[in-house]
């Protein structure tokens, strides 16, 4: 049986998760809140045992034979297929029945005993209730500050209150901090940092090697973030509580500046935050799944997401996606410790990360959901008990959510549609897509949102990513990771009423749901980020649970011995994911887009060949413009001249540069201007940079050197009208 605590009130020192228990006392615990199977086959124990002897092996290898098929045939389908459905769901019963009322070997306890207590016990001493009201005083000063801002530029300079805020959050913590008297302090030991650390130093390289080079393409998207943070380095942004572009809030901008500010103007700054963010979140997803099942599987699945390919590839972006898997890892860490130890402190954590989460990519908002979803499945399991003991942790959370996020709130209410502009174009009832797609399909409503939902719900399975975020040409799991991910997370359906199961599968359905189905063309990698997290952690289990299968099938070893096994296998999928990306993936150069792929090798050339105050005049509209976020990010030494028109004579002279050289550059739709652009500047140099890709054009470039003797050098020409 899956190792889990059931509901009870043990006293001060009973461990808090029953996986502390002996094996009779699992085995009650899974009675209580084990899984589907369990509820349906009873709990004899002498049938049971002997079932599992004779038959459970068999059925884990045939669940796993049944997965690996599945997949296959998702993979050769490239979509959804009712018979690899089919075989996914034979597979999780196959993998509920081999494991119903069995110990899972690597499953173990999350620590040693802590304390249980109600939360009320929390005393209102005369300094906590000072922190408090410095608390509330602080954000009433922060919000009065910006009930007059306006979104649009020019702005007051309302960078003060930041300070605050701040303040006010760190004040709110620091009420919260002190454990209640009788509570036992938690122990320090410097050895709990060596794992951390060891996966921090996994993840590290794999996330900031040659950051400034892989992906070689900086996508306009993240060209735009980087000017934003410019902004923000220069003044134009002086409000840390608005939106910027796109509607993302400008915080996130903040928090990318300072990188460029101390590194330079440059790719690998604008990344490097964001590397740092996902080696982060490769430590936070260890300690939540360490929390919920036990060391073992959390190695596994803190090394899988450290190799995993999709993960490596957006914390390498200058794109803040990426904090999305933080923001709820560390939410439902904190929760769960907050259950488990009945601490107040961990619950108000809980609420400033909800809180925080506001403050970057839309996805993140969905954190708040999450939390509200496991909170209400905790209280649906514990009844009236849940209430009674965790009641003031709840509102605890809610205090410290509704603090931190008071500032974006503020700005939602005054500003709806800036603050929503992000789900309004992209949200399939928000942007009109779904009643278009009606007129266009000739269907109903709702098979349109299934076939919405499968494309997202197989994402890691069938269908490729749809969008120039990432592009690989497969999904996002090849066939080992893909068969253990039907195999685990067809486990964790069958235990879905384990309340240390149900926040993964809640986390990953429900972004799912948000971020794929309700949304324009899923799969959208961008949106799915944060998936990647409970999706490798099934990942693990399937791994743990094949291996268990496979041991007990040739003669039931000791389960330390199953270590060696778990460990190698987990180092090879995990470098086989890494190979992917740095190997197969990278030289593809679809991560961007042409137009991205252009301005990339653009603003290189120009770097490399043109000196400072050096013009650029670019013929590549319709197609782009030098207003691409890539361009002037990577090249602002640079000016910039956009000819919209097509040239039918000779251009002026007043296109060239007065003291410095011009660089005439066409993209191939437009290539041929430039006979025009030469009779009108003889002497100059022809260039053709070649495509790295497959060595077609991608541009030329005809360059004239810095006139001698001004503009008279070429004539007197009228200003060129083509010019906007």
């Amino acid at each position: 049986m899956y190792p889990a605590s059931g509901p009870h009130n043990p006293p001060a020192a009973t461990p808090a998760s029953a996986v502390e228990q002996r094996p009779a006392e699992v085995a009650l615990a899974a009675g209580r809140e084990g899984g589907v199977f369990d509820a349906l086959t009873g709990h004899a124990a002498q049938p049971r045992a002997a079932a599992a002897r004779l038959g459970g092996p068999a059925l884990a290898l045939s669940g796993a034979a049944l997965a690996a098929a599945a997949q296959h045939l998702f993979l050769h389908r490239a979509a959804f297929s009712w018979t690899a459905l089919g075989l996914a769901a034979l597979a999780t019963a196959a993998i509920g029945l081999a494991f119903a009322g069995r110990r899972l070997w690597w499953a173990r306890g999350t620590g040693p005993a802590e304390p249980r207590r109600d939360t009320a016990a929390l005393p209102l001493a005369s300094w906590r209730v000072g922190l408090l009201l410095a608390a509330g005083l602080l954000m009433l000063l922060t919000l009065a500050a910006l009930a007059s801002a306006q979104p649009a530029s020019p702005q007051p300079d309302l960078n003060w209150t930041f300070a605050p805020w701040a303040a006010a959050v760190a004040c709110y913590l620091g009420a919260m901090a002190v454990a209640p008297p009788g509570a036992r302090r938690p122990r320090f030991a410097p050895t709990a940092l060596l794992i951390p650390l060891a996966i921090g130093a996994l993840a590290l390289p794999l996330r900031v090697w040659n950051l400034g080079a892989i992906p070689p393409t900086l996508s306009g998207d993240e060209g735009s973030q980087g000017l934003e943070a410019l902004r923000v380095l220069a003044g134009g942004i002086q409000n840390p509580f608005s939106t910027g572009w796109l509607g993302v809030p400008t915080l996130s901008f903040y928090f990318n500046a300072p990188s460029i500010a101390l590194l330079g103007q440059n790719a690998a700054a604008l990344r490097l935050p964001w590397a740092l963010i996902g080696v982060a979140t490769v430590i936070a997803a260890y300690a939540l799944v360490a929390r919920l099942h036990g060391r073992t599987l959390a190695l596994i699945s803190a090394a899988l997401l450290a190799g995993y390919h999709y993960h490596i590839h957006f914390s390498r972006l200058g794109s803040n996606q990426i904090a999305d898997g933080l923001f709820a890892t560390l939410a439902l860490l904190c929760l769960y410790r907050g259950y488990d130890r009945r601490n107040p402190f961990d619950y108000a954590l809980c609420g400033a990360v909800i809180g925080v989460a506001q403050y970057f990519y839309a996805g993140a908002r969905f954190v708040a959901i999450l939390i509200v979803v496991a909170l209400a499945a905790l209280a649906l399991r514990d009844g009236r008990r849940f209430w009674r003991e965790q009641g003031w942790g709840v509102a605890i959370l809610a205090g410290a959510a509704v603090l931190s996020a008071a500032p974006m709130i503020q700005y939602a209410f005054r500003f709806p549609d800036e603050y929503n502009a992000r789900l309004n174009a992209v949200g399939i009832i928000q942007s009109g897509w779904l009643e278009r797609e009606q007129v266009i399909r000739n269907q109903g409503a709702a098979p349109i949102m299934i076939d919405q939902f499968w494309r997202a719900a197989l994402a890691y399975n069938a269908y490729p990513d749809r969008t120039v975020w990432y592009g690989s040409p497969r999904p996002l799991f090849d066939l080992a990771h893909g068969a253990l991910f039907i195999l685990g997370l067809g486990f964790a359906l069958t235990r879905l009423f384990d309340r240390r199961i149900f926040p993964l599968v809640a986390w990953w359905g429900g972004a799912i749901i948000l971020g794929g189905m309700l949304t324009e063309s899923p799969p959208s990698s961008q949106r799915l980020v944060t998936t990647a997290i409970p999706a490798i952690v099934f990942v693990a289990l399937g791994l743990a649970l094949l291996v268990q299968g496979v041991a007990q099938a040739l003669g039931a070893p000791r389960p330390a011995r199953l270590a060696p096994v778990l460990g190698v296998a987990t180092l090879a999928l995990a470098a086989s994911s890494a190979r992917y990306y740095f190997v197969e993936y990278t030289p593809t150069r679809v991560y961007g887009n042409p137009n991205a792929l252009l301005a990339t090798e653009l603003a290189h050339y120009a770097n490399d060949h043109l000196p400072p105050g050096s013009r650029l005049v670019f013929f590549g509209w319709p197609r782009m413009d030098t207003h691409f976020g890539t361009l002037p990010y990577l090249a602002p030494r640079i000016e910039r001249v956009d000819v919209y028109d097509p040239l039918r004579e000779p251009p002026g002279p007043t296109l060239v540069a007065r003291d410095h050289p011009t660089a005439f550059v066409f993209v191939p739709e437009r290539a041929g201007e430039l006979g025009l652009v030469q009779f009108a500047f003889p002497y100059g140099t022809v260039e053709e940079a070649p495509s790295p890709v497959d060595g077609t054009p991608l541009f030329t470039v005809y360059r004239l050197p810095a006139p001698v003797g001004g503009l008279s050098q070429w004539g007197t020409g009228q200003p060129c009208a083509i010019l906007r």
